[in-house]
Formats: C-alpha cells, structure tokens, sequence
C-alpha cells in the first residue's frame, strides 16, 4: 500500500506538554502516555497538524500541495491523506546524574522495539556493518550499563536521581551510539552520545520515565482584573528537555480520488518532470478521459502536482525531507511562555547514500 517510508526523530530543546485532558490524579493536566506501557508518547494527531500547519507557512499558503499531501480539510470525503505518522514513542529520557548533570537512558525493552519499527520501514540498527544486538543490553534491576567515565561517582557505582546502581561497563554501547546518531538531530550534546548513554532494565525505566517529570503548579490570570483568579490553581506535568521520542511516516501516491488504473497512466505518462497532459489523458480511453475533463478543479490538481514534483510518493518524501530536516516544531506547549519545542530530523533507506 505505501510506497516510500522515514523515520521521523524528536529532540526536546524544552519542555513539552502534549495534554491528554483532565485527570483524576494529584496532577491536572498529565502528559498523553501509552495505554500498556504507561510511557510517555506523542500521539500523531498533533503531530501532523502541526506539520501540515509548518507545510501552509512553508510553502506560502499553497493550499492544493498541502490539500494532496495531508488532505483536504472541508471536503475530506473527496479524497484521502497520503502520508500516515505514527504516535511517536520515547527512545532516550534523560534522567538526573550526580555525576556528569545527566544521562540518557534506555532498556532493552525499548530498543527492541525500535529496531523491530526500523525494520519495518528498511532501516536496520547497525553500526557500520556491524549489527546491534539487543541481547547484549540486558541488565540486572539493581545493574546499569554504561560506555563511558562521565557519570561514575566512582570505579564500580553511578547515581541516578536518588538511586545508586551497580555499573557493568559494557563497549559496544559506544556501537549503540553511533548507530543512534545516524538517525537524530545534530548538537553537540548528541555528538557525545557515548557518555551520558545509559542502558537501565525494563522495569526500572517503567519507574523513571513516570516518575521523574517535571510537574509544575500554574495560576490563571482574570484578564479583566490583572489579578490572580480564586481557586485557579492548577498542576501540569512536563516531559522533560532533552527527551527524544522517534516517530514513523509511511507514503503512498495522492490518487486525487482517481482510480488506482487511470492514476497508474497518468504517473506513467510524467515525463522529465514536467506536465504533459496531452500525453497522460492518451493513454486513457475515451471514458477515462471524460472522467478527468469533466472536473475542472481535478484537472487543475494534477496539472499542478504533475508541474510542481508532488504527484508521486517519492517526489512527496523528498518534499517532506526539505519540509521537516532539522526543523524546529511546536508540540503541544504554549509558544507564549518558550514550551514545546522540537528538533526534529527526517531520515529514510537511500539518505545515508547522499549523505556520504
């Protein structure tokens, strides 16, 4: 069904609340998490609306790109999206460090998933040609492992939060984190994965990654008054800067609401990039032709996704690509108080050829 797939990478340059409405906790406001795992996640409605809102200022208002590549938003019957995005799940949480101001920590759990969705979309977790293991990472509750000095109080322990671990040194985290640097966006913090990477057990990441967020109490203001409203207290969790989640984006050809033969002749009749109609609609017969001729607004959607390089999937990635590489999003915070911000990195199967 899709032909073309990325992966899409978040970095949190601050701290971010995707909502998930009310609660009946201690907090008001939680972050949105997934159901089984109780992790932290990003779900992907909020995440394409953002995206197809970057896509409407990016592109200077181009309403029929953005109508083919995300769908139109009046009409949505005349025709589908052609890209899906997944709710985005964590792949590092950085956690307090005594030593070293803070690591980043993952499990097991959690890197067998990723792998298992790199797989999914081409990708594999290799470091170089060398293939990662993910039994290699398996720990001990009461065990960390860890590829550096950076973070060690001493030769045998390393303090997370107010938790001491036994540390099991282990090499091929640095493998780890040179396969993980293909895939995120780049900073100076990233470039020195190694040091502050940390593999904990599954559990005992369950433990941080729902406890160790930032909750912060919050006022509102009477705008009438200027003054604090009564009984308008209220607390917001937070994920924490520095997290980084993964999300993936499977592409398909925008059919328009043509049928799948006469956009196959149509695509196929895209010479050198450029619009040739008369062309297309021969290789169609007479009652294919009348279908297109007979819509004006359709016709005027093809010619300009045929002109324009957004008519088939792959010509949609690449636009994506440009769209989305090293942006900076705003994900669910509130942009007037510098909350949400995202880094974000757009990676796909033949990009590490170009990149080389």
């Amino acid at each position: 069904m899709f032909q073309e797939k990325a992966l899409l990478t978040f970095y949190a340059e601050t701290p971010i609340h995707m909502g998930a409405g009310q609660s009946l906790s201690y907090v008001d406001l939680p972050v949105q998490r997934e159901r089984i795992t109780g992790f932290p996640t990003l779900w992907a409605s909020g995440i394409k609306g953002v995206i197809r809102d970057l896509a409407t200022r990016k592109w200077n208002n181009d309403k029929n790109k953005v109508e083919v590549i995300f769908g139109p938003e009046e009409s949505a019957e005349e025709f589908a999206s052609c890209i899906s995005i997944t709710d985005a799940k964590i792949l590092l949480y950085p956690i307090r460090s005594v030593r070293g101001v803070f690591a980043w920590i993952t499990c097991p759990f959690v890197l067998k998933r990723f792998k298992g969705d790199l797989k999914s979309i081409g990708l594999e977790l290799k470091n170089g040609k060398q293939e990662i293991k993910i039994s290699d990472f398996e720990v001990e509750e009461d065990e960390v492992l860890v590829g550096g000095e950076v973070l060690k109080i001493n030769e045998n322990k390393i303090a997370l939060e107010e938790f001491v671990f036994n540390v099991k040194k282990e090499e091929r985290i640095k493998n780890l984190s040179n396969s993980f640097k293909n895939f995120l966006p780049e900073n100076e913090l990233i470039d020195n994965l190694e040091d502050r990477l940390v593999i904990v057990s599954d559990d005992v990441f369950k433990d941080f990654v729902n406890y160790a967020v930032e909750i912060r109490t919050r006022i509102k203001i009477d705008q009438t008054t200027g003054t604090v409203e009564e009984k308008a207290l209220f607390t917001e969790e937070l994920i924490p800067s520095e997290s980084i989640f993964y999300s993936l984006t499977f592409i398909t050809d925008p059919y328009l609401g043509l049928e799948a033969k006469i956009y196959d002749k149509l695509k196929d009749a895209k010479i050198n990039k450029k619009l040739n109609l008369d062309k297309a609609l021969s290789n169609l017969s007479e009652e294919e032709r009348k279908k297109i001729l007979k819509n004006n607004k359709l016709i005027e959607k093809v010619s300009k996704a045929y002109s324009e390089n957004y008519f088939v999937a792959k010509e949609i990635k690449d636009n994506l690509d440009s769209l989305l590489n090293n942006e900076l999003l705003q994900l669910g915070g509130d942009e007037t108080i510098g909350m949400g911000f995202m880094r974000v990195k757009f990676y796909y199967n033949d990009k590490k050829n170009q990149e080389a």
